[in-house]
Parts: structure tokens; sequence; C-alpha cells
């Protein structure tokens, strides 16, 4: 293996990725910049052809770890920067993919922004045969472009895409070791980062995010791991983080707004009993949440059903249409 110091670190978590994974390795070696680079691949104790797939990359700067059993994302995390000996370090999962410019852009943000530790931007979302859905952006969302503090941002809303992500190694490991169980990591781990450091936005689209049935994506939705996550970050940066005081005005907002996010996200997927829970932890916080586009209506379809909801919907619709 090459001894030469790597400028960054990127790390591949993979579990049953064997049909995307060549995809995302091939966007990392087709990366410009010439930048010395190290590759850490961590398969979390996958059943089908994965190794055989990393197998026919001969690159030497592929290192490949396997778990003998299966230990989660958060475990898989932890194995990977036990490796990492790069300068910058990102990460990305095995379904997703860079753009060629992604080091060029955010190794140039970091590197004229000495106070920011960390930089993101936008993803074009890509379905399961890579065909484009839509676009994910922070600017879209309406964050400025540019260096900041975004600690009580993220703590609102999320809006990072993970592998827009490329942080300095000294500021992402202040979140490693994650805690048990954390499996769905990336909102904790930035939050950990904006805590000390700036955030620098950039205005362009740096990555590929691939959402289909069979990713986390769609998974923490149907167990309800992602929603457990959501209270259990929520508590850690409003009572123990370094700056929880600032969040004392806004707390309650801030737990609604999720809340109402989580109704959501299981009225989309037709589970709404655990929709209209949410809605109502939301409209019992902050009580304007109610103002919010879509919540009342939705909450309103979790008593109707698919079926009469959709009548409605479409008759609304049709109605105010000029």
């Amino acid at each position: 293996m090459n001894n030469t110091p790597p400028l960054v670190s990127i790390i591949v978590n993979t579990y049953n990725g064997a049909r995307y994974l060549p995809e995302c390795l091939d966007s990392i070696l087709a990366l410009e910049g010439g930048f010395p680079m190290q590759i850490i691949v961590v398969d979390d104790a996958s059943q089908d052809d994965t190794p055989a797939v990393l197998a026919r990359y001969r690159d030497e700067r592929i290192q490949f770890v396997r778990h003998e059993h299966n230990k989660g994302a958060a475990e898989a995390v932890n194995t990977a920067f036990g490796l990492v000996r790069g300068e910058f370090v990102a990460r990305i999962d095995y379904d997703d993919r860079y753009r060629p410019h992604f080091l060029l852009r955010t190794i140039e943000a970091l590197q004229h922004s000495p106070k920011a530790g960390l930089v993101c931007g936008g993803a074009q979302m890509i379905d399961r045969d890579g065909e484009p859905s839509g676009l994910s952006s922070p600017v879209q969302q309406g964050y400025a472009a540019g260096c900041g503090d975004h600690f009580l941002n993220l703590l609102r809303h999320y809006f990072v895409t993970a592998p827009t992500l490329l942080a300095r190694t000294e500021i992402w490991k202040r979140a490693i070791p994650l805690p048990a169980g954390m499996n769905f990591c990336d909102w904790y781990m930035t939050l950990t980062m904006a805590e000390v450091s700036d955030l620098c936005v950039i205005d362009d689209t740096l990555a590929e995010y691939r959402i289909h049935p069979l990713n986390m994506h769609s998974a923490m939705v149907m167990d309800g791991s992602g929603e457990c996550t959501t209270w259990r970050v929520l508590d850690h940066f409003t009572a123990e983080s370094s700056r929880a005081h600032e969040t004392t005005r806004y707390k309650a907002g801030i737990y609604a707004r999720h809340a109402a996010e989580w109704g959501d996200r299981y009225f989309g997927a037709d589970m709404y009993r655990d929709a209209r829970r949410c809605y109502l932890r939301a409209l019992a916080l902050s009580p304007h949440q109610h103002l919010r586009p879509g919540v009342m209506r939705r909450l309103a379809g979790t008593l109707l059903g698919t079926r009469l909801y959709r009548q409605l919907k479409h008759f609304a619709k049709r109605n105010t249409m000029p």
C-alpha cells in the first residue's frame, strides 16, 4: 500500500449493496483534482456478492474491511474512522454517487475558510435506476451560499444531504465513537461539528443521492427507527450540548416542526395512526403548526382514509384552479 499520507479519506458504508456499489466506487475513482486519497470500504457482513464486487477493484487506495457479523451503521462508521488518515474526510453510502468536481469545490471552500470545519452543497435525487427525481439543495431551501454558524438552523431542519459533505477530520472525530444504536447518524455528526465550527454552503450540485425501497431512508420510516433517532438527537442537543442554552427559546417550535415532518413522512407511507400521533404532538407543542401548508388537511386525511382523502384533495384542487 502507498504510504504517502492522503489529503482526503472517503468512507463507504455498505450492506448488501452489490447492485449499486460499483457505481459508487467508480464515481470516487473519477473524482477530479488528483488529490492523494484513501478509500475505506466497510462491509457490515453483507450476504450478497459485495466481496466479489470489491475483489474486482485493484486500486491500492481502496482499503476493504469486513465485519464478520452485522453490527449496524453506527459501528461501521466507528470502524472506518479508526482507519482514517486524511486531513479531510467524507462519507458516502454504497448507493450514492459523487459528481466529478465534488472534491475540487469542497476542498477549495475549506482551504479558503479557516473558521469552517465542514462544507456541503446540493444533491441530485435519483431513483433505483439512476433516473433524476428532484434536487435537494441548501440554497433551494433558503440557506445562502457562504460560510457561517448554522448550528440552530441544522437543529431546526437538517438541510445537508450526506454525500455532499466534506469536513476536517479533527472536527468530525468529535462525534466518534458514535453512541450505540445511532444508525441514522449523519444529523448527529453534522450537529456535533456545527457546535464548534462554521459550515460552508456551496451553490452547486455535488453528488447524487439515491432513494429506493431497500435503503435506510425508506426503512427508517417503516420501522419507526428514524423518528426515535430524531428525538434522541434533539434531546441531546437541547439538553447536553455546550450550546443547549441557545435552544431554550426555540425548543418547543423545533420539536413541533420535527413532529410535523414525521407526520408528513408517515402520511406519505400510508401509516395514518403514526401520522396522526405526530401531527397532534406538533399542534400540542406549537399550535401555530396548523398554519404550515397541508398539516391540517393531512391530519384530517388520517381520519378519512386514503380513498376519500384523495377524492377530496382532487376536488379541492379542481375548484381552486383558475
